[in-house]
């Protein structure tokens, strides 16, 4: 089967890694052209992902070229695709954005002919799923598309979208159900979970005795809930607790919260290390270099998490998690990986840390559970396998996705 997958920005920006392992694995039993939707460069920045990086910019002259084809050969088609577009559900910046992006769908639509593809999946509900939906419209080609965590909430064509899909998958039961009540009947029998997964490191690797090493890896954004955990780890220096946390990630709230750090006293302990690569990341837990990864993530309105992926990789490579019981993190982090915590509260994360890093013991019990809790449910060639199923894959090439771990 050849299928087009239909990314944000993958692989054309160092953005969306937690794609990688995915589409690695249906690259194994499957020939996976990959297109972004708003590519920031030419080069891939993943040249190992297994599938075909097919660069189609925004709007640039092969985009209009290819576009201009796909309206002359198939102009009632392409009129029927605009009007669904134009005056289908959608919030107002939505529906500019995909008008934007509508060339762009023609493009892709004269791309999925030109290969063959089979199967279109769009990762998002948004741009990515619009240019996957129009591309179905006008090829006939079966479409399915991922939800993963605000995209369900963009209010962009989510119910023709869903009722043209062959099925929607979900990456946790809460946005799941948030779908499938805003969906006709038989739409929402057509919404799967199928987690995301990760890699699983084949072993994992105890840290030594040493002073508590804490990694708080995501985006300096409100909803990550910084500022809390600053206040948390202020508590446990006053009580004379020692550690050393690491924050990986850079976003608009940088000089902030490193005022809130200085302003604390912690600027012996607590370093900011900007962006770093994925690969890094990923390498320094599978290495042992942390003992407890904490995310203080909060949740709003229109805003919360999924399952994150640094949970998921950091419980993969057996290191225990702290996080705030919002989103569907409760979904992926029981008592047996790591503790939970109400979101807001410095004093609970504080306590939280403070039991782990005095407790080795708990830490290495909670290693091997952390662990136990991704293979079982969240490793990368498993997900895949249920992905490949949905899409079609016959069972002989299905087989072929290795399990990574036992």
């Amino acid at each position: 089967m050849k299928i087009a997958y239909i990314t944000a920005r993958f692989p054309f920006a160092p953005v969306e890694p937690f794609l990688e392992p995915e589409i690695r694995g249906l690259a194994q039993i499957a020939d996976v052209v990959v297109i972004a939707a708003r590519p920031e460069r030419r080069a891939s920045c993943y040249p190992d992902f297994g599938g075909e990086a097919v660069y189609l910019g925004s709007i640039d002259r092969r985009v209009a070229h290819l576009a201009w084809r796909e309206l002359v050969l198939h102009p009632r088609a392409v009129a029927r695709a605009l009007a669904r577009v134009a005056f289908g559900p959608s919030s107002l910046r939505s529906r500019i954005v995909n008008l934007v992006l509508f060339p762009k769908a023609l493009a892709v639509a004269q791309e999925i002919r030109n290969r063959g593809v089979e199967h279109i999946h769009a990762s998002w509900l948004t741009t990515p799923a619009t240019i996957g939906y129009v591309a179905s419209i006008l090829t006939g080609v079966a479409f399915s598309m991922s939800a993963h965590s605000h995209d369900i909430r963009a209010q962009n064509l989510l119910e023709p979208k869903a009722d043209h899909a062959t099925f929607v998958r979900v990456i946790s039961e809460r946005n799941r159900r948030y779908i499938a009540e805003r969906l006709s009947a038989s739409a929402a029998e057509r919404c799967h979970v199928v987690h995301l997964g990760v890699d699983v490191p084949h072993t994992i690797v105890h840290p030594p005795a040493r002073v508590a090493r804490i990694l708080c890896s995501a985006r300096l954004a409100e909803v990550k809930g910084h500022r809390y955990l600053v206040s948390a780890l202020a508590m446990l220096h006053e009580r004379a607790i020692a550690f050393e946390c690491d924050f990986a990630g850079d976003g608009e709230l940088r000089t902030q919260i490193a005022g809130q750090i200085a302003r604390a006293g912690l600027e012996h302990c607590v370093h900011l290390l900007g962006g770093l690569s994925h690969d890094r990341l990923t390498a320094a837990l599978a290495e042992g270099a942390y003992d407890i990864v904490v995310l203080a993530s909060t949740e709003r309105p229109q805003e919360h998490e999924g399952i994150p992926v640094a949970l998921m990789e950091a419980m993969a490579a057996g290191v225990p998690v702290v996080a705030t019981r919002t989103g569907s993190i409760d979904e992926l982090v029981d008592d047996t990986a790591g503790i939970l915590v109400p979101q807001r509260d410095p004093g609970a994360l504080a306590g939280a840390l403070g039991r782990l890093i005095a407790d080795p013991g708990q830490r290495r019990r909670l290693s091997v559970g952390a662990r136990a809790r991704v293979v079982a449910d969240f490793d990368g060639a498993r997900t895949t396998r249920r992905l490949a199923s949905l899409m079609g894959i016959a069972p002989s090439e299905r087989a072929a996705v290795p399990t990574q771990v036992a």
